[in-house]
């Protein structure tokens, strides 16, 4: 398995692109290798008048700890600065690392249409958007693109940026859901739960919202959780709501890591050992700016000793999904 790793461009206008003087290769995850991903991390990164990297973030990621890999590869590169009037300056670029397996075929077609909705994603989420990012993705939805099928149907169901259209919408989205794509699994599911502009089948519905949280979708996750703690088209049971809301909380969805922490903390048969994992969790939550999960803990942290605080540290470092 090899790498490549290529400059594009630079982001500043009538400055000179930087150029890579040494680099180090990336390297793939276990879990990657396992599962055969290739592709390519489209990465930014700002480069100072040394050639030094500084600021890297993923434009157009892969998953599968692979992002990570990629920008510890970035940050230690060498550049030549990017110049502007002969003068090295500070700049930014974009640079693609290419991850493959030696003998696997790979598809660059696919890879491609990958890359450009990654993008489209990155410049609405950055609130750079402009029409050729919303005809990126009305095209890449006319050739099945299930990402952009799914996206493009939110856009025409909310009239943003295009002009609405609810039953085209519902159709990408029906037909996105078809295909296996969590999030929109989890809308039809819960639209057939409620009969909301589809045939009500609360059992039908509940089957796809169930595989969208297999599929990793967190909101699928959340609301199972809440479905099954307070009994909202299903049985109330504590234990799936607990492993529901764990699924969200170990990737750092902050609204689960709180929920759980509740449900340890209400448990009346608790133990130490569940005690500290609730004051892990709504440390990891506080510590992502979660305001509801600072209250709780100003109330439950006063009592806790020096061990049960390393306790707590050496949990939080377990809890979570490492790249």
């Amino acid at each position: 398995m090899w790498c490549l790793l290529l400059v594009l461009l630079s982001a500043n206008e009538n400055v000179s692109a930087p150029k890579v003087l040494h680099r180090v290769e990336a390297r793939y995850t276990r879990e990657a290798r396992a599962n055969g991903i290739q592709g390519t991390v489209l990465i930014e990164v700002a480069v100072d008048e040394t050639g030094k990297p500084g600021d890297v973030s993923v434009l157009s990621p892969i998953g599968f700890g692979l992002d990570s890999r990629a920008m510890d590869a970035v940050r230690q590169w060498t550049f030549q600065a990017g110049t502007k009037n002969g003068k090295p300056v500070r700049s930014v670029t974009t640079v693609e690392v290419k991850f493959r397996i030696f003998r696997r075929r790979f598809d660059p077609a696919a890879e491609d249409r990958r890359l450009s909705f990654n993008l489209a994603v990155d410049a609405i989420q950055r609130k750079k958007r402009s029409e050729e990012t919303l005809e990126t993705i009305r095209k890449l939805a006319q050739q099945k693109y299930v990402p952009a099928m799914y996206l493009y149907g939110e856009l025409l169901e909310a009239g943003d940026g295009v002009e609405q259209d609810r039953n085209a919408a519902l159709r990408l989205i029906f037909e996105a859901a078809q295909k296996a794509y969590p999030s929109a699994m989890f809308d039809i599911g819960r639209m057939t739960m409620e009969g909301r502009r589809v045939k009500k089948d609360p059992e039908k519905g509940l089957e796809l919202v169930r595989n969208a949280a297999i599929l990793g979708n967190r909101r699928a996750q959340f609301f199972l959780g809440m479905a099954y703690q307070s009994g909202y088209g299903v049985p109330q049971d504590a234990e799936r709501a607990h492993q529901n809301f764990r699924l969200c909380a170990a990737v750092g969805e902050t609204s689960c890591q709180v929920r759980l922490a509740k449900l340890l903390l209400e448990n009346s048969s608790r133990e130490e050992r569940d005690f500290l994992q609730a004051i892990a969790w709504l440390e990891l939550a506080a510590e992502d700016r979660n305001d509801e999960a600072r209250l709780m803990l100003d109330q439950e942290q006063t009592a806790l000793t020096p061990k049960q605080i390393s306790w707590v540290e050496k949990l939080k470092a377990q809890l979570v999904q490492k790249p």
